[in-house]
């Protein structure tokens, strides 16, 4: 048995080589794709073998000729469909990284992996990334992106919260009274929610913030207790947990001339998926901000980020604990730069 290595640019080249040398009869052992060392061209090796001991019959030979022709066809196909991938691949690459430079920077691809593993969604940490070269122009990329509220709840007159069933808007407005009770300021809460369940929830949260509550079911009835009582009071609304938030656009021209902030309350453990699907329910032109709730159930804040961006509205808080914890917080909205980077800062 003879065995031999044959080396070329391409595998059509080389088979000649190994044909022309062995004759039609040379069995293919195996092939692959290498480089040189020094210049890195890319060239394809095939070894292979011939029996020069044995005779063999016209039949034999006939049939392993047609075998090598048969893997030969196969061999040839399937390297071609590898190459138009490798182009195809190649292609794309030189594309993206026209568009975004940093995919192609080593020293980049670190700070890429850490925002994706904090599930910053990709087309939004490569826009981060080409204003960013370490983690303090990480952090200033993202403030200079996450919009927030220019005055802080305190400051606020009022809010009326918005969300589906679940993301913890009556806990906020008990989080928020509570606050603001401690700051000696008298609070009005109100719901738009007739559910038996719902009011007596609020009937109790009422009586822990010793404060009046109202049960309203009219719109135009909530316009004329707010119109009397805004100035006096800092009024909390809650409304039902509509999943389509239907309630949004006919308040918004309503309450229009009453300096109350429309607060979208989004769940700050829930999915990218969860978070997109209220966005796209939600008319986001009703509303002024958004307030994440039960940060401390999070398992990453990137979501934080992607949703605070692709809602195009500003961050007025983040809160934590649940209702009636002592130990509840109601956080500034540039805390979310420190959740999604941990601290991290260069020295």
């Amino acid at each position: 048995m003879k065995i031999k290595k044959f080396q070329g640019r391409s595998f059509k080249e080389v088979l000649e080589i190994v044909k022309k040398e062995m004759g039609p009869d040379a069995v293919i052992l195996s092939t692959s794709s290498k480089k040189e060392p020094l210049s890195k061209d890319s060239f394809i090796e095939i070894t292979a073998a011939i029996d020069d001991n044995e005779e063999m019959t016209a039949q034999e030979t006939l049939n392993k000729r047609a075998s090598i022709e048969e893997s030969m066809k196969v061999d040839y196909g399937l390297f071609k469909e590898i190459e138009k991938l490798k182009a195809e691949v190649s292609l794309l690459r030189e594309s993206v990284t026209k568009l975004f430079p940093s995919l192609d920077d080593i020293s980049k691809r670190g700070l890429y992996s850490f925002l994706i593993k904090n599930n910053v969604e990709p087309h939004l940490a490569l826009i981060l990334l080409e204003r960013a070269n370490n983690m303090n122009d990480l952090r200033k990329a993202i403030d200079d992106e996450l919009k927030t509220t220019k005055s802080s709840f305190e400051q606020e007159k009022g809010y009326i919260f918005y969300g589906p069933p679940g993301v913890g808007k009556t806990t906020t407005i008990y989080k928020m009274g509570q606050i603001l009770r401690n700051n000696n300021k008298k609070i009005m809460v109100i719901s738009l929610d007739q559910r038996i369940s719902s009011v007596a929830y609020i009937k109790e949260l009422s009586l822990k913030l010793k404060c009046e509550a109202k049960f309203i079911d009219e719109p135009k009835e909530l316009y004329k207790v707010m119109h009397r009582e805004i100035d006096r009071k800092n009024i909390l609304v809650d409304t039902p947990g509509d999943v389509n938030m239907s309630l949004a656009g006919e308040l918004k021209n309503l309450l229009k001339d009453l300096p109350i902030k429309k607060c979208l309350i989004m769940d700050a453990s829930m999915s990218m998926q969860s978070g997109l699907k209220i966005l796209k329910n939600m008319d986001t032109a009703s509303v002024d901000c958004i307030g994440f709730s039960k940060i401390d159930l999070a398992q990453t804040f990137g979501n934080l980020y992607n949703l605070s961006v692709l809602s195009g509205k500003p961050i007025s808080f983040v809160t934590s604990g649940s209702y009636g914890e002592l130990q509840f917080k109601l956080l500034p909205p540039n805390t979310i730069t420190n959740l999604i980077l941990g601290g991290a800062c260069e020295n």
